[in-house]
């Protein structure tokens, strides 16, 4: 069953259905979905559908492999002795047929064919005038995928759509497993983050638990397997991304903690910029910047932005030695639970919020808009005052600090008191004052004063 992704779906299809030769780049990392959006679209084509997936192999395996495919398509008997030629046909039948050719994960063949830029700028050149045929170029190394259509490439203004997909928000990945209670969506989302593979691994039939101990916990399980295999395939060109993650793994987030600690292990040679880029573009890490102290350096800092990468570093890779000891049943127990309740879903609760309200913002159930949502930064050295909250938005009258509370009794007046004497008493400029609550609020809370949300707000969506 196809999840989400409407308007990408809808782009694509409006670009395979109408008159006109499209060109289109489509990109996002490992397992988000791209092949299976493509499949979605074009199931209503109506023309000659060839799709292929390069491999990650030598040239003559693509060129073998490209071959067989247009053999069982087009029904021809004979052989291209070049991956141009092969395109140069496609493109020339095009011209009397209806056309959609797929290239899957194009960057592999990049690799061992560099003059294929060139050959794809000449024949979309050639032909974009001749006929409505449609060309999608797919791939997963978003930085490459990136660099086609960037100013210096010889591709840069040849296609006709972008689609860049990124990993679904908690609501969105909440459709592959609808029947849960909204504190199991919590946590489902918390652990297998928003990567469409990932959650379509997961069993309705079992409990929350289960599925992680089944895809996650157990030694070799199909997610440990997966989280393994893209960092091995990053490590084994550039070694020295394990300790990227390895490090924010265990808290050190901040630039010069990593640039020091990156260097002391690895010697003056590793570039921490690149490797940290590195990780951005594959979503395992995203930066944060105040959006109060968006020019202070040192104020920036690094985190997870793939929750299942958190997850496996915070409690499966540190404890290596006991994951292979203990029964699955155990490890969640023993390692997991204690610090899960207490500590990682308050964490993530916050950043579910942020979500939350930008979604609640863009279906204008907020009221001011909100211009910007982020992590704020206070510091006042006299007073030895040193504040960062999570969940802090920015709209036209100013900044709206929100406290989240991941907790089994409602949010009472004591807890709102609380926040409103740490925010007067340091002068912070926020004009008011939310909540988010995953049991809600007592009724002494006076519900006018202040921004407030419970966690069954959190999918009310249609």
């Amino acid at each position: 069953m196809f999840i989400g992704r409407r308007k990408e779906l809808n782009e694509l299809a409006e670009k395979l259905g109408n008159d006109r030769f499209e060109s289109v780049l489509i990109y996002g990392r490992r397992r988000i979905g791209k092949t299976e959006l493509i499949k979605e679209a074009a199931k209503d084509f109506d023309g000659t559908y060839i799709y292929y997936e390069c491999k990650r192999s030598l040239l003559g395996d693509n060129l073998e492999g490209f071959n067989a495919t247009l053999q069982r398509i087009l029904k021809i008997t004979f052989t291209f002795q070049t991956i141009r030629d092969a395109f140069a046909y496609i493109f020339e039948y095009a011209k009397t047929h209806r056309v959609l050719l797929v290239i899957d994960e194009i960057p592999f063949l990049w690799e061992t064919l560099p003059v294929i830029v060139s050959d794809i700028r000449d024949l979309i050149d050639e032909y974009k005038s001749q006929s409505a045929m449609k060309f999608v170029l797919s791939g997963s190394y978003v930085d490459v995928m990136k660099s086609l259509n960037d100013g210096g490439s010889e591709t840069y203004g040849r296609f006709t759509g972008i689609i860049e997909l990124k990993a679904f928000d908690y609501y969105e990945a909440s459709k592959f497993y609808p029947n849960y209670s909204d504190e199991d969506k919590v946590l489902m989302y918390s652990v297998f983050g928003g990567v469409a593979f990932f959650n379509s691994l997961i069993d309705n039939g079992k409990s929350a638990t289960d599925n992680i101990k089944r895809l996650l916990i157990e030694p070799s399980s199909i997610l440990q397997l997966e989280i393994e295999y893209t960092i091995s395939a990053e490590t084994s060109k550039i070694p020295a991304v394990n300790s990227v993650v390895e490090l924010i793994g265990r808290g050190g987030t901040k630039y010069t903690d990593l640039v020091n600690e990156l260097t002391s292990r690895n010697g003056a040679k590793v570039n921490p910029d690149y490797l940290i880029k590195k990780l951005i573009d594959l979503e395992i890490i995203e930066k944060v910047v105040p959006i109060n102290e968006k020019k202070n350096k040192k104020k920036i800092f690094y985190r997870f932005h793939d929750n299942l990468m958190e997850f496996y570093y915070r409690y499966i890779y540190r404890n290596k030695n006991m994951n292979s000891v203990l029964s699955a049943e155990d490890f969640y127990s023993e390692i997991v639970a204690p610090d899960l309740r207490e500590k990682y879903l308050p964490e993530k609760f916050e950043s579910i919020s942020k979500e939350f309200l930008i979604r609640a913002n863009k279906a204008k159930k907020i009221s001011p808009l909100i211009y910007e949502i982020g992590t704020y930064s206070f510091d006042d050295s006299k007073k030895k005052i040193n504040r960062q909250f999570d969940v802090v938005t920015l709209d036209k009258l100013g900044y709206i600090a929100y406290e989240c509370k991941y907790t089994d009794k409602p949010v009472g007046k004591a807890v709102i008191n609380e926040e409103e004497y740490q925010c007067s008493s340091a002068n912070l400029d926020f004009y008011k004052l939310g909540f988010i609550s995953k049991n809600g609020f007592t009724d002494e809370v006076d519900r006018s004063k202040y921004n407030l949300f419970a966690l069954r707000d959190f999918y009310s969506f249609e």
